[in-house]
């Protein structure tokens, strides 16, 4: 089964070379990719990132990395090592400092990375023009624990991002029983969907991710 579904997929979490060759066969344009200075699972180094990266690119997929840094200084490196196509910020740096990004970075698609505890409405409005995509998570990681929001708890806020007329993905514990509800509650471009889609052996599950596309396919 290919992806044929108007609600964009988007696979996090994604640390092997298997996984992307599944994803390119399902024509998944978009995978994620998460920096091992962030807390939670399915990280990697920024040498096993670049790797991963470049075959991205070989398949033609958007890979998108996941940074913590609080450094503007530290991020730019990271980017011009690691050459993503898109970041997601997890910290929310300043305006001038994403004009600089994209200043040094001409093609960067910039988004932001957004769970129910960091949401600051006034501060999205402020750098949207410089934002591509949202990517709002249900889950808050901590070192030992994962918390998470359910849909309902999080529909004003992410109908609040709506309003800004940016792509929004939504994720965080989504898997083949809740995706169509958060699907017809919120009506997001797209699904950023991580463990739900692994097999024991954290490899991209062709099983699981045929069933979810029907999902998607016919949620749409």
């Amino acid at each position: 089964m290919l992806n044929h579904s108007p609600i964009k997929l988007k696979v996090c979490g994604i640390t092997s070379s298997q996984s992307i060759q599944i994803a390119a066969q399902k024509k998944i344009k978009t995978l994620g990719f998460a920096s091992n200075n962030l807390q939670g699972p399915n990280t990697c180094s920024d040498e096993i990132l670049k790797e991963l990266i470049e075959e991205c690119n070989e398949y033609k997929i958007e890979a998108v990395l996941l940074s913590r840094y609080q450094s503007t200084f530290e991020l730019i490196q990271q980017i011009d090592y690691t050459k993503p196509k898109t970041i997601a910020c997890s910290y929310f740096f300043d305006k001038s400092d994403f004009q600089t990004l994209k200043k040094l970075f001409k093609r960067l698609r910039i988004g932001i990375s957004i769970n129910p505890e960091s949401f600051n409405l006034k501060y999205f409005k402020s750098i949207a023009e410089l934002v591509n995509v949202f990517y709002y998570d249900l889950n808050i990681y901590t070192k030992d624990n994962i918390k998470t929001f359910s849909i309902n708890d999080c529909k004003d806020q992410i109908l609040k991002l709506k309003n800004l007329q940016k792509p929004i993905y939504i994720g965080g514990g989504i898997n083949q029983k809740n995706a169509k509800a958060i699907i017809r509650s919120t009506h997001p471009h797209g699904l950023d969907v991580s463990r739900g889609l692994k097999d024991t052996y954290n490899n991209l599950c062709e099983k699981k991710l045929n069933k979810l596309l029907k999902i998607l396919s016919d949620a749409a």
